[in-house]
């Protein structure tokens, strides 16, 4: 697969870009028994022509809450015309 480094719009058939992405989520479950959940965010990219998904990278722990603003973004190369599978779990 192409990165975005290797990308030339001059010579290139597959026009890609960087994305960033930021998460944010509101009103998780509590699951923690003496305190508000801890969340954290995994993103994972399932790889072209497979069904296998790869971690791409984490948010930081937020402790004590069911609203987190998480400061961590996740930057990324987007394809165009081209279907890319994310998956976040929290």
């Amino acid at each position: 697969m192409a990165t975005i480094g290797d990308f030339d719009p001059l010579t290139s058939t597959v026009p890609a870009t960087k994305i960033e992405i930021t998460v944010s989520c509101r009103n998780l479950l509590h699951m923690d028994t003496f305190s508000k959940s801890d969340p954290v965010v995994v993103l994972y990219l399932q790889g072209l022509g497979t069904k296998e998904w790869r971690e791409f990278g984490r948010t930081e722990v937020i402790d004590n809450t069911l609203n987190p603003d998480f400061v961590r973004k996740f930057v990324l190369d987007f394809f165009f015309e081209e279907k890319q599978n994310l998956r976040f779990d929290v």
